[in-house]
């Protein structure tokens, strides 16, 4: 067995959404000072890094991240390649050979090499999925869907409304962002994918880890 840990490091300098602050990692206590414990403080958004979308991310009134399914967070998942310079699209997906039944993907893209560098810099022109993407995935019936990029969406997709993000959220499909492939080749594994149980949280950082049996 082989666990592949998707997550991206919390860092100060790691890239985030244009807007939103990096993580803040302060200390509050330390045995060198003549605490009696080495403890800091973290403060960092909810998005941030490897992280999950519910519902209420942009369905308002809609469930936050302490009521996602548990079921949908872990379980048998396709990591499915995608070398293509335009956005994933429905079409595309159809000729995936992505099997019947399956209910977690992640999309591997040419994002992942981004992750290579110890400190990238944010880019607007990652690979997404685009509004028919988010519609065949829904009708395929599955409960999970992560991109190894920030978005699982187009840069400037708000300019429309977010089409694909509401049309999963609507139809209650977990979106996991931020995740980091680059080592992870595509293929079959077992999902374990843990954010933090924040009350009505909008968003949470997230453990991600494939297992390879």
């Amino acid at each position: 067995m082989r666990v592949h840990d998707a997550t991206l490091t919390l860092r100060s300098d790691m890239p985030t959404w244009p807007g939103e602050h990096g993580p803040r990692l302060e200390p509050l206590k330390r045995m060198a000072r003549g605490d009696s414990s080495n403890v800091s403080l973290l403060t960092l958004g909810d998005h941030t890094g490897t992280h999950v979308d519910p519902p209420v991310h942009f369905v308002e009134g809609a469930p936050g991240v302490d009521a996602l399914p548990l079921e949908a967070l872990v379980g048998p998942c396709r990591v499915v390649g995608y070398e293509g310079a335009d956005h994933i699209s429905g079409q595309w997906l159809d000729g995936a050979g992505i099997p019947r039944g399956t209910e977690r993907v992640l999309f591997k893209t040419t994002n992942s090499e981004q992750w290579r560098s110890p400190a990238p810099a944010f880019s607007q022109d990652f690979i997404a999925l685009d509004e028919t993407a988010a519609h065949w995935l829904v009708r395929a019936g599955v409960r999970l869907v992560g991109i190894d990029y920030l978005s699982i969406e187009p840069f400037g997709s708000g300019k429309i409304g977010h089409p694909a993000h509401v049309a999963l959220l609507r139809a209650g499909v977990v979106i996991v962002e931020g995740v980091d492939l680059h080592e992870v080749g595509p293929g079959d594994y077992e999902l374990v994918c843990a954010p933090l149980k924040i009350k009505d949280g909008t968003g949470s950082p997230a453990r991600v880890l494939l297992i390879e049996r």
